[in-house]
């Protein structure tokens, strides 16, 4: 009964992860103003290729909505986990909590390749280059928004390595690689070791602990979501050894 339950509760919530994902604010944005974002510049319906078809400040808006994305999804998936498995095994249930963050993983691959990408994919009997049109963004934000539910010091401390590689560099793309592959590791700080987003308290007076299993676990998955990131970036990593990317100031 316990094993099946959480099988259940494992595809709940990989697919409310996914559904989440899956929202193109870049694209729905864009249409806002009259333009396919699919159509101009890198086509691309991440923040970045808003900043450089439309403004940066739509952009800001567009990248605060992607990392919502993947916070929103957790915080969802945490009630439905509070009112399921943590009321039925109460203290017991808290190595299971690396569950709730599986969703913020599959918000980031919904985001990469949300549900149109698929259908496309199905529609074009599976040519890949036809159905690139539909696919999403390169993750970044979304994953963003993850290490803040994380703990918000370890989404401060990302936000703060990418702006230091991009104001270093001008590359979005390499400060977004290496702080998302940075970031991952943090996670093994003892300052750091805290869930604030499991407090009990409005004010984080008291946040729960992470143990070594949970600690692990969250790794794993944020290991996943830096290969994903990376692995999108990959035209980007091509044109910066052939110093051809483009810099963003």
């Amino acid at each position: 009964m316990q094993v099946a339950l959480i099988v259940v509760m494992a595809f709940i919530f990989c697919l409310i992860g996914y559904a989440f994902g899956s929202i193109m604010f870049g694209v729905i944005i864009a249409r806002l103003f009259n333009k396919d974002i699919r159509n101009v510049g890198s086509r691309n319906p991440g923040a970045t290729n808003v900043s450089r078809t439309l403004n940066k400040k739509l952009a800001l808006v567009v990248s605060l909505l992607d990392a919502l994305k993947g916070y929103i999804a957790i915080i969802v998936c945490w009630i439905i986990f509070r009112y399921t498995i943590f009321d039925l095994w109460s203290n017991n249930s808290y190595s299971l909590i690396p569950l709730v963050y599986l969703s913020g993983t599959m918000s980031v691959i919904g985001h990469c390749f949300p549900v149109q990408y698929i259908i496309a994919l199905c529609r074009f009997k599976f040519d890949w280059k036809k159905a690139q049109k539909y696919s999403g963004g390169k993750g970044v934000s979304t994953t963003g928004g993850i290490l803040f539910a994380v703990s918000p010091w370890l989404g401060l401390i990302a936000f703060g390595i990418w702006l230091t590689i991009l104001l270093a560099t001008r590359y979005v793309s390499l400060g977004s690689m290496f702080c998302m592959l940075l970031t991952v590791f943090l996670i093994f700080i003892d300052k750091l070791n805290f869930l604030y987003l499991f407090d009990r308290s409005l004010l984080f007076h008291n946040p729960l602990f992470i143990n070594w299993s949970i600690r692990c676990g969250l790794f794993a998955l944020l290991l996943i979501n830096a290969m994903i990131v990376i692995a999108r970036h990959y035209p980007n990593i091509q044109r910066l050894l052939k110093h051809q990317e483009r810099k963003f100031f």
